[in-house]
C-alpha cells in the first residue's frame, strides 16, 4: 500500500523547530513580556522583600553567593512555568480543535476581555486568599539562604498569581494551547519566568539603589499591558467575524491605545516628549483610517487572486487512491484546518503566487481538510504522523514520502518556491 512509510517517518527535531521559529509571535516576546510584568505595582514592591527572604537575611553574602541564590530562586519559579507551558501544549489537535469552536473562540474573547478589564483596575484576579496562604506558609518553611530551600521557595512562588500576573499567563497559555508545539510551551514560560525574575537577581546583587520609585507609572505599566491582553480578543473574534470587521476591531484597539498613550504623556514635562506626544497622535490618526472607511461608506476594488485547485481527500484509502492514480507525478498534500491561522496564511499569501503556482505546475496537489476533527482526520493525521498544522507532505512518483521535504509551519511565497525548487531528489 503506498504513503505507508509515512507513519513510520519520525517527526525530526529539526522540523519541530522550524515550526517553532515561523509562529508569529516569538517566544523572545514572553521574556520582554516578563520584564516588563516585573515593573507592575503587584510585582516591583515585593521584590526587595522576596530578595531577603531569598538570601535568609544574611547581610554579608559574597555577591557570587548572593547571585546564584538569587538564580537558583528564578529557576525554581522558571520550572512551574516551564511545567505548566509543557502540559498545555501537550494537549494535542483534539484540544488546538475544540478551542477554535465559534462558541468556544467567543467565551474566551468575553474572558480575555475581563482580564483586561482587571487590567485597567476595574476588579481583582488573584488566587483564593485561602489557597495563597498555604502556599506562602509552605514557602516559608524553606530555609533561605540554601540553594535547596531556595528553588523550593521559588517554585512555590511560580503557583501564586498576583492580580498583575493573571491575565497576561493567560493570554501565553492560550497562545501555547494554539500553537500545541511542547519546545514552544516549554520555552516560552521559561523565558517568562526569567524575564520576571531578571529585575529580582539585579536587585539582590546591586540593592535597592536599582530599584526605581514607586508612582503613577507602574499604575501606568499595568494599564498598558491590559491593552495588550485586548489584542486576544480581537485575534480570536477575527476567526468569527472575518477579516473585514476584524480590522476594524483592530483599528479601534489601536485608536484607544494610541488615544489613552497620547492623554496619558501630556503629564510628563520634558520637552523631548513633545516628539512623543507627535508620534502617538499620528499612529492614532493612521489607526482610525479602517473606522472612517466604514463610517463614511468607502469601497475599495476587491483584489482578484488565483488559487491552486486542490482534489479534496478525506481518508487514508482516499489518499491512496489518489497515488495511484498520479500516475507517476510528484504529489503535493497539504493539511489543513478553518481554525488554523497559518494554513490560511498559506493560502492568502502563498499558495496565490504566481511564482508558487509555476513551481507546482507539474504537481498533482491534494488537500485533506480536518477541520472536523473526526475520526477520519484523526486516523489520516496519525497514518501520516502529523503532530500539528499546518504540515505539507511531499511524495514521488511511485507514492513515496519524502520525509525531509516535509513543511511544518508557515513559509512565505520566497522561501516555499525556494522550498520547492530543493525538495527534488
Amino acid at each position: 500500500m503506498v504513503a505507508n512509510n509515512a507513519a513510520s517517518q519520525p517527526v525530526s527535531v529539526s522540523q519541530q523547530e522550524q515550526h517553532t521559529a515561523q509562529l508569529p509571535f516569538s517566544a523572545l516576546w514572553a521574556l520582554l513580556i516578563g520584564i516588563g510584568i516585573a515593573f507592575t505595582p503587584c510585582v516591583l514592591p515585593m521584590y526587595p522583600l522576596i530578595s531577603g527572604i531569598v538570601l535568609g537575611g544574611k547581610q554579608r553574602l559574597s555577591t557570587a553567593r548572593a547571585l546564584l541564590l538569587t538564580f537558583i530562586y528564578v529557576q525554581g519559579m522558571a520550572l512551574t512555568y516551564t511545567a505548566l507551558g509543557l502540559v498545555v501544549a501537550a494537549a494535542g489537535l483534539q484540544f488546538q480543535a475544540a478551542l477554535q469552536h465559534p462558541y468556544v473562540l467567543i467565551g474566551l474573547a468575553i474572558v480575555f476581555t475581563l482580564l483586561a478589564m482587571s487590567m485597567f483596575g476595574l476588579f481583582t484576579l488573584q488566587l483564593p486568599s485561602s489557597l495563597q496562604t498555604r502556599l506562602t506558609l509552605m514557602s516559608n518553611r524553606q530555609q533561605g539562604g540554601s540553594p535547596g530551600g531556595v528553588f523550593v521557595m521559588g517554585a512555590i512562588a511560580g503557583l501564586i498569581c498576583s492580580p498583575c500576573t493573571t491575565a497576561p499567563l493567560s493570554a501565553i497559555l492560550l497562545y501555547i494551547a494554539q500553537s500545541g508545539n511542547m519546545w514552544l510551551g516549554g520555552g516560552t514560560l521559561y523565558l517568562y519566568a526569567l524575564g520576571m525574575g531578571l529585575p529580582l537577581m539585579l536587585i539582590t546583587v546591586f540593592g535597592n539603589r536599582l530599584l526605581p520609585k514607586s508612582g503613577p507609572w507602574m499604575e501606568q505599566v499595568k494599564t498598558a499591558f491590559g491593552f495588550v491582553i485586548l489584542a486576544l480578543p480581537v485575534f480570536l473574534l477575527e476567526r468569527v467575524i472575518g477579516d473585514v470587521w476584524g480590522l476594524r476591531l483592530w483599528s479601534a484597539l489601536g485608536v484607544a491605545f494610541f488615544g489613552w498613550a497620547f492623554i496619558t504623556s501630556l503629564q510628563a514635562k520634558r520637552g523631548w516628549m513633545r516628539v512623543v506626544q507627535i508620534i502617538l497622535l499620528a499612529a492614532a490618526l493612521v489607526s482610525v483610517r479602517p473606522l472612517q472607511d466604514w463610517a463614511f461608506g468607502a469601497t475599495h476594488t476587491a483584489q482578484t487572486q488565483t488559487h491552486l485547485n486542490f482534489t479534496q481527500i478525506k481518508t487514508v484509502d482516499e489518499l491512496n487512491q489518489a497515488l495511484v492514480e498520479a500516475k507517476g507525478k510528484p504529489v503535493m498534500l497539504d493539511l489543513y484546518a478553518d481554525w488554523c491561522v497559518a494554513c490560511k496564511e498559506f493560502e492568502k499569501y502563498t499558495f496565490s503566487d504566481p511564482q508558487v503556482q509555476k513551481a507546482l505546475a507539474d504537481t498533482v496537489l491534494l488537500q485533506a481538510n480536518i477541520t472536523a476533527n473526526d475520526a477520519q482526520d484523526v486516523a489520516l493525521l496519525k497514518h501520516l504522523n502529523v503532530l500539528g498544522l499546518p504540515t505539507i507532505l511531499f511524495f514521488d512518483g511511485q507514492g513515496q514520502e519524502h520525509p525531509q521535504a516535509r513543511v511544518t509551519g508557515f513559509m512565505d511565497a520566497e522561501t516555499f518556491s525556494a522550498h520547492l525548487r530543493d525538495r527534488q531528489p
